[in-house]
């Protein structure tokens, strides 16, 4: 037998940006149609290297703010991020920003954390694109240059 990484993958980002919706397509290939608000939601998957077992643990975080104790256990306890907003929503954008700035505060090791920011719903129409790629690319840059 051989070793065993375990690591923890926290998805964080406003509600109904798709952060559910994301994880259950990739592990299961499902999707659901209904909106259901999470709390918090932990899910398990095995890989296997050969020599190594990769245990991921995926937390799948509250979209709203009424939960700030377990917001920042996830923040701590995470060995990278998602970070989801929804290409429809200006506002989410604005959660994407503040999770970053939370990152940074709570976490003297933020710039060796992998963090992976996402634009999800990217098949609504294109009218109701409110965040463009570009805007979010140069935020990113000019913003959060010590994450480049």
């Amino acid at each position: 037998m051989g070793d065993v990484e375990r690591v923890r993958l926290v998805l964080l980002g406003g509600p109904k940006v798709g952060k559910s919706s994301i994880v259950k397509r990739f592990l299961f290939n499902t999707f659901a149609e209904k909106y259901k608000a999470t709390v918090e939601d932990l899910y398990n998957k095995e890989y296997d290297f050969g020599s190594v077992t990769l245990k991921v643990d995926i937390l799948d975080t509250a979209g709203d703010l009424q939960f700030p104790a377990m917001r920042r256990l996830s923040i701590a306890t995470a060995h990278a991020f998602l970070i989801v907003y929804a290409v429809d929503d200006e506002s989410s954008f604005e959660t994407v920003k503040s999770c970053l700035i939370e990152i940074q505060e709570q976490r003297a090791d933020f710039q060796e954390i992998p963090i992976v920011v996402a634009g999800n719903k990217m098949d609504v129409s294109l009218t109701d694109i409110q965040v463009e790629f570009d805007d979010v690319s140069d935020w990113m840059s000019n913003n959060l240059p010590v994450l480049k």
